[in-house]
């Protein structure tokens, strides 16, 4: 209100001709006095309510963009006109935009890279339906990066929810070329695979192993894989298994096993370590009949 243009009157005043000063405070807030000193101010209810509603809506809208900025996803809030309203520093990071101030802007002329990707589709589609979407899609912005993309509804218009899936993507694309190699390993029929725990103990083999060494998976689960090496080769292929456990470097060489018919399979060997989310987590041997006997 301006100081010099607002209305007082005294308490005394006020009670004594309400029903005046009422009318009065439903069209404009009138300054309340006790002994001269301003203590209240009297209005209307709608204008009051109107007021408080504008000022918690505001005070909501901060606190969430500065919650905003302390998230891990990137976040760009539009308008209904597709006008950005905010955008956050992880946002700005994934579009490498860190540098520049986007709000105000068209969000098709801040981020021109948007414009007929699937990402628009998403975007046009909950600010039309008013339904939230979202999709796995390589990112418009920087080469093999891949983003799981939301789009919801927000405050009359349209929020974008950006999260970097890339190493989560490159691990299911290892994931099924794993998959591959194992079933070609097993076409070939050539080829064991044996793959053991931190302490030399098999955890898993392939039906190649099984042939050479004429054991079922079943007998050769949890068995010490150093068990199955001829007697004079055990102390150097156990050297190599700590070798590698140990991070000192995967390792080929040539060694026997023991067959269950109790004949010697001489076998060309190679160990790598496996490595884990948290750590080493075993080693893969790899083992195939020596050629020339």
């Amino acid at each position: 209100m301006d100081d010099r243009r607002r209305r007082s009157v005294s308490a005394a005043e006020l009670v004594r001709n309400f029903a005046h000063w009422r009318d009065v405070g439903s069209r404009e807030p009138v300054m309340v006095t006790h002994h001269g000193r301003e203590t209240h101010i009297f209005m209307g209810l709608d204008r009051f309510r109107a007021m408080a509603t504008e000022d918690d809506g505001a005070k909501t809208t901060d606190r969430l963009f500065e919650l905003a900025t302390r998230m891990n996803q990137g976040l760009i809030v539009c308008r209904a006109d597709l006008s950005v309203e905010y955008v956050n520093g992880v946002a700005l990071a994934m579009a490498k935009r860190l540098d520049r101030h986007l709000e105000e802007q068209r969000l098709w002329d801040a981020f021109p890279e948007l414009s007929g990707t699937l990402m628009e589709a998403h975007i046009r589609h909950s600010l039309a339906s008013g339904e939230a979407s979202g999709a796995d899609i390589p990112s418009p912005f920087r080469d093999d990066v891949w983003l799981h993309v939301q789009t919801f509804p927000f405050s009359g218009g349209v929020a974008l929810l950006l999260r970097d899936i890339t190493a989560d993507m490159q691990r299911h694309r290892l994931a099924d070329v794993k998959s591959a190699i194992l079933k070609a390993m097993g076409v070939h029929g050539g080829v064991g695979y044996v793959r053991v725990s931190m302490r030399g103990f098999i955890d898993v083999v392939n039906d190649s192993f099984c042939a050479m060494v004429g054991l079922t998976a079943d007998r050769l689960a949890n068995v010490p894989v150093a068990d199955l090496v001829a007697l004079p080769a055990r102390p150097h292929f156990r050297e190599q298994m700590e070798w590698v456990l140990r991070g000192g470097g995967d390792m080929r060489f040539a060694t026997q096993f023991l067959s269950n018919d109790g004949s010697f399979v001489p076998i060309d060997a190679a160990i790598a370590r496996l490595q884990g989310i948290y750590g080493t987590e075993g080693a893969v041997i790899v083992v195939t009949p020596t050629t020339g006997g």
